[in-house]
């Protein structure tokens, strides 16, 4: 029977005002090419405007000195808790996992340009023998605590 798994990252201190951050993932994620040119090697918008529910982009990136191509879409977008929604539905990780999606659970304001961040990674394996994605954790906490620095 298919089990949903989730993964969760929470950090707690991130240098950045609750608005930016959430801003950035929602209307200018394609410039992560910009801020991490050694992880991710190039976006392309595929549908709709790049921010708003069902835009479909193409990602092409670099993980555990591995090259990926991976189709996302964002699935949800929500101002006021500042989450956001993402499924994967192509690309060589679809050949490890059933479904596989991240989630900006949220965004929260902890004092003058500082917040908190919750991820969510959730999936399903294609078989048993599938290792959990650690990998995704490792990267979202990098460009999470990576980020700001960007912004400023």
């Amino acid at each position: 029977m298919a089990q949903i798994h989730k993964l969760g990252l929470e950090v707690a201190e991130v240098k950045c005002s609750a608005t930016k951050f959430y801003e950035f993932y929602k209307n200018n994620i394609t410039q992560l090419v910009k801020c991490f040119p050694e992880i991710y090697k190039s976006v392309q918008i595929t549908e709709g405007d790049g921010a708003g529910v069902g835009s479909a982009r193409l990602w092409k990136y670099e993980l555990d000195g591995l090259r990926h191509t991976l189709k996302e879409r964002t699935v949800a977008v929500n101002d006021e808790s500042k989450s956001i929604t993402w499924n994967f539905y192509g690309g060589e990780l679809m050949n490890y996992y059933k479904s596989f999606g991240f989630k900006l659970v949220s965004v929260t304001p902890e004092g003058e340009g500082r917040c908190s961040v919750k991820w969510s990674v959730e999936f399903e394996k294609a078989n048993e023998d599938v290792p959990s994605p650690i990998a995704y954790i490792n990267l979202l906490d990098k460009i999470t605590q990576g980020l700001p620095s960007q912004l400023l």
